[in-house]
């Protein structure tokens, strides 16, 4: 008999600039680069790790797409969250205009997605950038207490605040784990033939990568 691994749908949104394709590219590559261009359309890499569950370990399967930020886009991002389990929204603490827009964001996802309370996916809040705020945190333009509020008020969860340029890798590998338990705990199990897949961090460079 094959062996089978869970598969989720994982998408990362946010406006230009937020952020998201440098997660994209550290979560699959362990590196973080300043020399990036915005992403057009979509780019994807399918993740394969284990986790422990109540005791249990799981083999997962995560196909994460990274999208692109731009208004002119929007209606193309829109068509990859059909099927998403996982929606990784971004937005950048020193920018109030990328938190203002997670209101856009989460209708749009909303008109594809069906009411999150309601339906089998999950959204989760990340703010970006900490690195920018300084020590005396002048340049902070949003505050956590704000995020916080937000995520309260939409019943979406709180993904805590980082920085994609500064994290450690192991840090932020953990962090993407338990974004996926708190889609399994609500999704629960979607099972695929697993296949030869590569593991997190075991993506080659290729060039030149966007920076969204």
């Amino acid at each position: 008999m094959s062996e089978e691994n869970i598969e989720y749908k994982v998408v990362l949104i946010g406006n230009t600039a937020v952020g998201k394709t440098s997660l994209f590219k550290k979560i699959s590559t362990k590196e973080f680069s300043e020399k990036n261009i915005s992403t057009i359309g979509m780019d994807k890499k399918t993740l394969q790790f284990d986790l422990d569950i109540n005791g249990a370990k799981k083999e997962f399967s995560i196909s994460l797409v990274d999208t692109a930020g731009q208004e002119r886009y929007r209606s193309i991002t829109k068509s990859y969250y059909k099927e998403s389990d996982g929606i990784l929204l971004l937005y950048d603490v020193t920018n109030k205009d990328s938190y203002k827009n997670v209101n856009i964001w989460m209708d749009s996802i909303t008109e594809v997605m069906g009411n999150h309370k309601e339906s089998k996916y999950v959204i989760i809040l990340i703010g970006n950038k900490i690195d920018l705020i300084g020590v005396d945190g002048k340049e902070r333009a949003v505050t956590e207490d704000e995020a916080k509020s937000m995520c309260i008020e939409k019943n979406i969860v709180w993904g805590g605040e980082c920085s994609v340029k500064t994290i450690d890798y192991s840090e932020l590998e953990e962090k993407f784990k338990n974004y996926v338990k708190l889609i399994y705990d609500k999704v629960g199990e979607k099972k695929v033939v697993k296949q030869n897949i590569k593991s997190m961090g075991q993506y080659k460079k290729k060039g030149k990568k966007g920076f969204c």
